[in-house]
């Protein structure tokens, strides 16, 4: 029973990485690098003036100065951590998943540069999306599974192999035949757990309505707390009306007198007059980006709706749980360091499965060479 398992494992395991392979370490090293995104954003931004005492930051000037260094929309905006005093401005270009970065210090008051992150706007898009919108949404998600299964079937085949964690990470210093798969073995053991997750954990971004179908199969629907919205009114009206929209500063007041506890870490603005939607950071929060959403109207700067995380329901609190893992916003940089390496090593993975295939077939086609029996003189002279 135990050997015919293996073998199905192993078929399963060796033909979905050597079909998948590619795309598997394509979605893992882009993975890779995408879960460092706020430490190289932070690395590549200009550094903050020493300044002394902080003074009181005005978010409309602040707002209009962002606005005038591109001449383009804010897209969304991201608060710093820690001592850090500088707010990442995402600015809207002509591409819609690319975009230009400026970097503003409250603390001085003014905007400090610019950065170049164009290369990652293409990664992130290239990892959530395959750089076809929706349609490549699914495909990822596609992915997702094969890697899952992947993962799940390598830790299987270790596990039906009589495991030894001795040597489990043992790798001959010189390079032979068994390099390949004692790279393979070691390697896999550690990043297959982690990638595991990470692709249970993106099926939740890829396809939400099925996850949430099977989710309230087993514990009940998670609500939808977010703000009902208007219907849409003609083009013309839209002109005809052009409402005023609300300062930065408002919208900023807002947010903080719905959660005075809290710390704005994101803000994402609206095309037009729709609704702000502020993620804040409260303590006792396991995300870094806050656990706690503000919805505010972009028009009058009226928050339409709190949502606590400590009133959501279990199933609510799952769900959001999924992509806190998934983006690696638990347990801080490490946890975001070793998710990085363990999609940075998926190449590694597809390469050392080859050679692995490649041997074992070179070994099973090679001849088979016998001793020839010797001749009867011979035999009989002893």
């Amino acid at each position: 029973m135990k050997s015919s398992l293996r073998k199905v494992v192993v078929f399963a395991h060796l033909w979905l990485g050597l079909i998948t392979g590619v795309f598997i370490s394509l979605m893992g090293f882009t993975g890779g690098v995408v879960a460092l995104r706020p430490q190289i954003a932070g690395w590549l931004s200009p550094a903050s003036p020493q300044i002394g005492n902080c003074v009181n930051t005005d978010w409309n000037r602040a707002a209009q100065d962002v606005t005038a260094t591109t001449h383009t929309a804010i897209n969304r905006v991201y608060g710093p951590y820690g001592d850090d005093t500088r707010y990442h401005f995402r600015m809207i270009t002509g591409t819609p998943t690319i975009y230009q970065h400026v970097i503003y210090d409250a603390c001085a008051g003014r905007v400090l540069g610019t950065v170049n992150l164009a290369w990652m706007d293409w990664a992130v898009d290239l990892h959530h999306n395959l750089l076809n919108g929706n349609t490549g949404r699914s495909w990822a998600g596609a992915i997702g599974i094969a890697m899952l299964v992947s993962g799940i079937t390598g830790l299987l085949v270790w596990l039906l192999t009589k495991p030894n964690l001795r040597t489990a990470f043992a790798i001959t210093p010189r390079f032979s035949k068994r390099t390949p798969r004692e790279l393979h073995r070691a390697v896999g053991i550690i990043a297959a757990c982690l990638l595991a997750v990470e692709a249970y954990t993106g099926l939740w971004l890829c396809y939400p309505q099925t996850m949430k179908g099977m989710l309230t199969a087993v514990a009940g629907a998670p609500e939808d707390v977010r703000p009902v919205k208007a219907p849409k009114t003609a083009k013309k009206e839209k002109q005809a009306e052009a409402p005023a929209q609300a300062g930065f500063a408002d919208l900023m007041a807002a947010a903080h007198n719905a959660l005075p506890d809290g710390l704005v870490r994101e803000i994402r603005m609206p095309d037009g007059n729709g609704t702000v939607t502020v993620r804040m950071w409260r303590p006792g929060d396991f995300r870094s980006l806050g656990n706690n959403v503000v919805y505010i109207s972009r028009g009058k700067a009226q928050v339409q709706l709190v949502d606590k995380y400590a009133d959501r329901s279990g199933s609510n609190r799952f769900v959001q749980a999924m992509a806190g893992l998934h983006y690696d916003e638990w347990g801080g940089l490490p946890f975001r360091a070793l998710s990085a390496v363990a999609g940075l090593l998926t190449p590694v993975l597809f390469v050392s499965g080859i050679l692995i295939w490649w041997y074992g077939r070179r070994r099973k086609a090679a001849p088979v060479v016998t001793k020839a029996a010797e001749p009867a003189e011979a035999l009989a002279a002893r």
